[in-house]
């Protein structure tokens, strides 16, 4: 395949691929046999002019090494194709199929770390049991569904528990910093199993949590056609050693007893502190780690738009932003930016309010939001292993205090920075579907959080202006940005007990959705002595 970057037609246009590639190449259209689309983004870099920016994949009749020599274009090179699976991506590693068949393995959750963990292991001949402490995604929604409308918490299934994990009700963002054939291969698998095929070339995909459960539901499918199976309502409460290695799994709920193992991958979340607790009190190393903490901020989505596009034009995309800054040696930064979407309560425990940001498909909601953390470390929560649990625990409870319930405070920015209450909104009206109530946030969450969040986004504002609005409205608290700890492991991916492997976002190990599942693939094909 010959890669062409780097075409570039004013947005609203509709190019002609083919037409464009033989350009690019410098051949007739009748010997190209096929242009795939294989990126495209977004140039606002000369707003109001807004470009589209596409790269192609031609398949040609003729050396295409030739062809992409003499064309000399320096945006044209001869790639291979992309992978269109998990499968063609084994496949193209050389991995033996079936090398693990007979072996006993469990894969503790079913976030993407967890099914992308299975399903590598179906294909390596295991036949995975999937132990998930939550329900079937279905399942799952009508109980988060019951909860937003003023239901009671359901602790072993929410916003943070339950098949699909906590990024079923996120965003469901696919883009990732690390890159390469396995992140490749995530979202071809994402694209495959319902998540549409915009996914592989958008430079940005996003899922959106309304698509989410028909991928994770096609993911279960196959998963348990390779072999598989699944434990729902069933979560691990102890495991059983020998001679420091892993025999066996304890199991409470529908599926209650011992599951007798010879690996088990633990891809339980950054929020499943009570396994954090009982494998800290069976001796498997941990150590604290550095996370963010923070609010949620939400603006009118057309502010946002018309600042990064400047005008006004409702076949765009809702627009997104990134933001860093450090002061005094401490980060603070956008995260999870959630375009015209909306925040959600995402309690997991009783007496602890949380937010988290949420986006559909098609990311029309009125408001656009994203966290608005800061960086904090052991040197503000303690060396001990558990010392940053305890530490989000004491702002949660903060907040539930604070607000009266699960419902976050709100907090007008003006009135934030200036320690008072809000009494009324301004032009943004806050999208909790929990609902809501007035207070200061201050009281919830450490002083040098608020200060530097309060000198972020005046810095923020000089690239959107109305990001330190007064009327902007702050809600709290944003405590679950990743795990506050590290599940100890070595190159070989097990833990201080043989045959734990620790894995994903909630070992320490990755951030988001498609990071997560790559080191899935990673920790399952370690189960089988294969280090990558």
């Amino acid at each position: 395949m010959i890669r062409i970057d780097g075409i570039t037609v004013r947005a609203g246009e509709s190019p002609d691929f083919v037409k464009c590639a033989a350009r690019a190449l410098r051949i007739r259209t009748e010997d190209i046999k096929k242009v795939t689309l294989l990126k495209h983004s977004f140039d606002c870099r000369k707003k109001p002019c807004i470009y589209q920016v596409y790269s192609l994949g031609a398949e040609v009749h003729g050396d295409e090494e030739r062809i992409a020599r003499v064309c000399r274009n320096a945006k044209v090179k001869v790639v291979q194709a992309p992978v269109s699976s998990l499968e063609d991506m084994l496949i193209r590693m050389g991995v033996p199929f079936n090398v693990m068949k007979g072996k006993k393995v469990a894969v503790v959750g079913s976030g993407p770390a967890g099914l992308f963990a299975a399903l590598t292991l179906t294909y390596l001949g295991a036949k995975p049991t999937v132990i998930e402490r939550g329900s079937k995604v279905d399942e799952r929604t009508a109980k988060v569904e019951r909860f937003f409308a003023g239901g009671e918490l359901d602790k072993e299934c929410n916003v943070q528990f339950g098949e699909g994990g906590a990024g079923t009700f996120s965003d469901g963002k696919l883009n990732t910093g690390i890159g390469g054939g396995m992140a490749a291969a995530v979202v071809a698998e994402f694209a495959a199993n319902g998540g549409g095929e915009e996914l592989k070339y958008e430079s940005k995909p996003h899922l959106g949590t309304d698509v989410l459960p028909r991928v994770v539901t096609a993911m279960r499918r196959k998963i348990i056609a390779g072999g598989g199976e699944f434990y729902f309502n069933t979560k691990v409460t102890d495991i059983k050693v020998c001679a420091n290695k892993l025999t066996a799994l304890e199991l409470e709920g529908e599926k209650s007893g011992l599951l007798p193992v010879d690996r088990a991958v633990f891809a339980v979340g950054h929020s499943a502190r009570d396994v954090y607790e009982m494998l800290f009190a069976r001796g498997v190393k941990l150590e604290a780690k550095p996370f963010a903490v923070g609010v949620r901020i939400e603006h009118l989505r057309r502010d946002i738009d018309f600042a990064q596009y400047g005008i006004e034009n409702a076949s765009f995309p809702a627009a997104d932003y990134k933001f860093a800054m450090q002061e005094d040696g401490r980060g603070c930064y956008t995260f999870c930016m959630c375009p015209g979407g909306e925040v959600v309560a995402a309690a997991s425990e009783e007496g602890g309010c949380v937010v988290n940001g949420m986006s559909r498909r098609a990311r029309s909601g009125e408001n656009s939001n994203s966290a608005l953390i800061v960086t904090v470390g052991p040197s503000d929560f303690g060396e001990g292993a558990l010392d940053g649990v305890a530490f989000q625990r004491r702002w949660e409870r903060a907040a539930y205090a604070a607000s009266g319930g699960y419902a976050p405070p709100a907090q007008l920015l003006g009135d934030f920075k200036a320690g008072r209450v809000s009494t009324c909104l301004q032009n943004v009206t806050p999208s909790c579907r929990a609902g809501y109530k007035f207070a200061d946030i201050n009281d919830c969450l450490p002083p040098y959080v608020c200060k530097t969040i309060c000198s972020a986004v005046d810095v923020f504002a000089k690239k959107i202006p109305v990001f330190n609005s007064y009327g902007s409205v702050l809600c709290g608290v944003e405590t679950r940005t990743s795990a506050p700890l590290r599940m100890l492991r070595g190159k070989d991916c097990n833990s201080s007990v043989f045959g734990l492997m620790p894995c994903g976002e909630g070992a320490g190990y990755s951030g988001g959705i498609t990071s997560s599942a790559v080191d899935g693939i990673r920790v399952a094909l370690a189960c089988a002595g294969i280090i990558i």
